[in-house]
């Protein structure tokens, strides 16, 4: 004969009594006193809000009978401590008669019951307890519920970014609240992703915008706010972004990423994307103006061929009349301070000391900073770059020269050289006059080619970038890229260094040791080895991008990691150790090898 089934076996929800008085804490407990006998509940008395808030922390409780005058703390606070701590916990008041009012003020603030004192007895007490954590089970499940509606209705269930409509709500709400601080709202739209779900089907399509979806997430900050607003269209916006080149700088890093992928779910994959950039308040003062423009702007860089396009490039995308103008206005703009010299140091890969600094070109202009690329092109048909070019180098090497006579180690100063300036009749002769006259030796100055351009295969630059070499300058080829750079460009007698693409760099460090671009890498750091060629890491982003190249043969690291570009005053600051310097050596410390 089987045995009767069992009844399931229910567990004991535990109470929380919070009371200072311990004659109603005992009446309390004899109260509940048949319901503790039969194994219905736990009770934990503690007498103050302190022990209450180390007790939650410790352990679960399924409710808390709580009284609002406690030696330290008062009143209805004592309800949200509780609940901070343990949001689903069932609070049941304990209060005196002259204290209901509170009692119902505490209901509203998510008290489940109040009970006066003295007016309770054993199976009433616990006929509220029950009641409590009924109430409070239906109110959270009520909750979580109107949760999963506002998610389902607000998010994209594929990337788990919000929607359109929330989008516009929060991009209003953060436009309500900007007062005279500028933001960016970037829209950004997939090159051939119709043909990975054409080709591979929409799983493949849905894992690609899950990777589309993870590269934003790590490319923006917590304060910025991201959005999928169509098939495979999302938009961005850049909190208190300062200049239009930072936004820039975001939405390039984006783009070049995802032009990365090469492969996903184990199918080989080719996208892009075209991000167009508005900001506020210099491209519009309204939502619906700076919406407008910025997809405006995408198209534009769409039918470009992709990339990042903002309204300023309607002017950088000039005639030669425009040109001109901006040569011109470049002129004034050198006489008038518009230009601003920014550092950017490189280090020693097995110290992580300061190596050299590198000066990099900005541009202040009314529509905002702008970054060499917005605007070199121009200035080089203007025809005006190589005067601007010196009377810049005059300014990078006044500052480098002053941190010397301070004290500091800035170590070599480090010039970027247009094509412009290198086939410049007499451009070295004249670097070197002004040298001369600043107390400077070419020795001390590096400066850094295109490598596309030494690249081409007419040579026109090899006979120029020879001259630069014999005056005594270091010269070191930058951006060196497989397809970019030509390889007969290292063997150059009048290069000594070589800066390698960062694109190069993260398609080794992503693909692995055994893939073409890690052994391209391999390959080039043993040519530059045995032409004696200093490497220089470039772009580095993060510290576990670094780790990965470990035990490779190169001298130099350079990027956002170790440091970004820096104003002349943070870049003394963080030579002379300060602020800057402190962030420094806890990141360099991983450089040891």
């Amino acid at each position: 004969m089987s045995a009767a089934p069992q009844p399931p076996v229910v567990a004991p929800f535990s109470i929380l009594a919070v009371e200072d008085s311990p004659a109603d804490a005992r009446l309390l407990k004899e109260s509940l006193r048949e319901a503790i006998d039969r194994g219905e509940l736990v009770l934990k008395t503690v007498r103050s809000i302190a022990d209450a808030e180390e007790e939650l922390r410790r352990s679960h409780h399924d409710c808390a009978l709580l009284d609002l005058g406690l030696p330290d703390g008062q009143g209805l606070a004592n309800v949200e401590r509780l609940r901070s701590l343990q949001p689903q916990l069932a609070v049941i008041v304990l209060t005196g008669l002259d204290c209901e009012s509170s009692a119902i003020r505490a209901l509203q603030l998510g008290a489940q019951e109040y009970v006066v004192k003295g007016q309770y007895e054993g199976e009433r007490l616990l006929k509220v307890v029950r009641h409590a954590l009924e109430r409070n089970r239906q109110v959270h499940e009520l909750e979580e519920r109107s949760a999963r509606q506002f998610e389902l209705a607000s998010h994209d269930p594929v990337t788990g970014l919000i929607n359109r409509k929330l989008f516009e709500e929060r991009a209003r709400q953060h436009l309500a609240a900007a007062a005279d601080r500028r933001f960016a709202i970037c829209f950004l739209d997939l090159d051939r992703f119709k043909a990975v779900n054409d080709r591979h089907g929409h799983a493949v399509g849905d894992a690609l915008l899950l990777r589309i979806a993870q590269i934003l997430r790590e490319s923006v900050r917590d304060s910025d706010t991201l959005a999928r607003i169509g098939g495979d269209e999302f938009a961005i916006l850049l909190a208190s972004i300062g200049e239009l080149a930072r936004a820039r700088e975001v939405a390039e890093r984006i783009v070049e990423r995802i032009r990365g992928i090469e492969s996903i779910e184990g199918r080989p994959v080719s996208v892009g994307c075209s991000v167009g950039i508005a900001l506020y308040p210099e491209h519009g003062e309204t939502l619906e103006e700076l919406l407008h423009h910025s997809d405006a702007a995408m198209y534009r860089a769409k039918g470009s061929g992709g990339g990042v396009l903002s309204l300023r490039d309607d002017f950088t995308a000039g005639d030669g009349e425009l040109a001109r103008q901006l040569a011109t206005d470049a002129a004034r703009a050198v006489a008038d301070g518009g230009f601003e010299i920014h550092f950017q140091p490189w280090l020693h890969y097995g110290t992580g000391e300061v190596a050299g600094i590198e000066a990099l070109l900005r541009w202040r202009r009314p529509e905002g900073l702008l970054l060499p690329a917005e605007f070199l092109p121009l200035l080089e048909r203007g025809g005006r770059m190589p005067d601007i070019g010196l009377e810049l180098a005059r300014l990078a090497v006044r500052d480098w020269r002053r941190w010397r006579e301070e004290g500091l180690a800035p170590g070599m100063l480090a010039l970027n050289l247009s094509g412009a300036e290198l086939q410049a009749p007499q451009q070295a002769e004249r670097l070197v006059a002004l040298l001369a006259q600043e107390g400077i030796s070419p020795g001390q100055v590096q400066l850094e080619v295109d490598a596309a351009a030494m690249g081409t295969s007419d040579g026109r630059l090899a006979v120029p970038v020879e001259r630069f070499r014999e005056a005594g300058f270091t010269m070191v080829l930058e951006g060196f890229l497989p397809g970019n750079g030509d390889l007969h460009a290292l063997a150059s007698p009048a290069i000594t260094g070589v800066k390698l693409d960062r694109r190069l760099l993260r398609s080794a460090a992503r693909d692995g040791r055994n893939s073409t671009p890690h052994r391209f890498l391999l390959g080039l750091l043993a040519a530059a080895s045995a032409l004696q060629l200093q490497v220089f890491f470039t772009g580095i982003e993060s510290g576990e991008e670094l780790e990965g190249f470990a035990g490779l043969d190169f001298r130099y690291v350079q990027g956002f990691w170790p440091c970004p570009p820096l104003a002349p005053a943070a870049l003394a600051d963080y030579l002379r150790g300060d602020a800057g310097r402190r962030r420094t050596d806890s990141r360099t410390a991983d450089f040891e090898v």
